[in-house]
């Protein structure tokens, strides 16, 4: 065994992916995986998400430089106390919950004296789970969340700065108490309501038979997230409920706002409500603290037809691009290809590009017409 020792303990979808992206790294890493499932690890080794499986936590944990909790929200601490007597001065321990405060708050005590915490939450992932689901390129250019305490040493955290950054992640940090908060707006909010929205036209269905089938592009869009584990999100919401209480309160006040202007047909002043989200939406890819990738993106459109997209990226081959997406929706893009670059200078040169091929491209958000 050679390089530095990175334990994994739970190889589901994220832990899985961390370790196939490590795996993959150009870092002298070893990586070392631990799940309580023999069929788990055996996969995890099968599809190189680890270099070795290691037969006890304690045996995984052993001699380990960085320790990833990849297990749910509500098992961390308990992992944690397992793991901490087999735990060496110097470790740091990390973990990939989406919810942190809980954490900052009850790990640093369970620690022996020289292992260090640091939360992490990669805001990234996917509907389905389990080692099967797993992808090596999960957090490219995805943010990753870190939450240090104040009197954490700042070489730990550019020990998993440095981690995160090999797998294509883009670190970021906060406080505990305001990830939870603004996490709770961004990520758990969406799937409380998407949940919301199905039951609802459950319901219709009942009485209307036929009514889901009709569910098209913007339903299924919106409702997509509804789809994850619901034991994973019953554990998330319950670790962040303050902080998810309080944004399904303002929801409930926008919804209720949005109700009074339509029982009272003040359609003006639903479309004011409607111009309000709009302009807020259209800024969301614009570069600001927060969750989103800082990235240059524009939009092109294509015909729906085969070697369209290899056609587009060809043109581009000499421009790295960092993201690509097939818009589904096309309401106000006027493109179906959504493409992510480093920098402005990239962005416009591949407008130009594209543009001087015949093709439709502008920068997103309706500038650089």
């Amino acid at each position: 065994m050679s390089g530095r020792r990175i334990s994994i303990i739970g190889l589901g979808l994220i832990g899985g992916s961390l370790g196939m992206a490590l795996c993959r790294a150009n870092q002298p890493y070893h990586v070392v995986g631990y799940d309580l499932s023999a069929g788990t690890g055996q996969e995890a080794l099968e599809r190189r998400a680890v270099h070795e499986i290691a037969a006890t936590l304690a045996a995984a944990v052993a001699g380990a430089e960085i320790v990833i909790l990849a297990v749910p929200v509500e098992k961390v601490q308990a992992v944690v106390a397992e793991a901490a007597p087999y735990l060496r001065p110097g470790t740091i321990v990390t973990d990939v919950a989406s919810v942190k405060g809980v954490l900052s708050h009850s790990i640093p005590s369970v620690l022996p004296d020289g292992v260090y915490y640091i939360g992490g939450h990669p805001m990234t992932g996917a509907e389905q789970s389990g080692i099967w689901a797993a992808d090596p390129f999960l957090f490219q250019n995805a943010v990753y969340l870190l939450t240090p305490g104040a009197d954490l040493p700042p070489a730990v955290i550019d020990e998993v700065r440095t981690l995160i950054t090999a797998i294509g992640g883009l670190p970021l940090l906060l406080e505990p108490e305001e990830h939870d908060l603004m996490v709770a707006v961004v990520s758990h909010l969406p799937h409380l309501t998407a949940a919301a929205m199905v039951n609802v036209a459950a319901c219709f269905e009942a009485a209307h038979p036929g009514t889901l089938s009709l569910a098209a592009g913007g339903f299924r869009d919106t409702t997509r997230v509804a789809m994850g584990s619901p034991e994973l999100w019953r554990q998330i919401f319950s670790a962040n409920r303050p902080a998810l209480l309080k944004v399904v309160k303002e929801l409930v006040t926008e919804l209720k706002e949005f109700y009074r202007q339509l029982e009272r047909g003040e359609m003006a002043a639903v479309e004011e409500r409607l111009k309000q989200a709009a302009s807020v939406r259209k800024e969301l890819p614009a570069r600001h603290k927060g969750f989103l990738t800082m990235l240059h993106e524009l939009v092109v459109v294509i015909e729906d037809r085969p070697g369209m997209i290899a056609e587009v990226t060809g043109l581009l081959r000499e421009i790295n691009i960092k993201d690509i997406e097939i818009l589904r929706v096309r309401e106000g893009e006027g493109g179906t290809l959504r493409l992510a670059f480093n920098d402005e200078q990239s962005v416009r040169q591949a407008v130009e590009l594209l543009r001087a091929n015949g093709f439709v491209a502008r920068l997103r958000g309706g500038k650089g017409r």
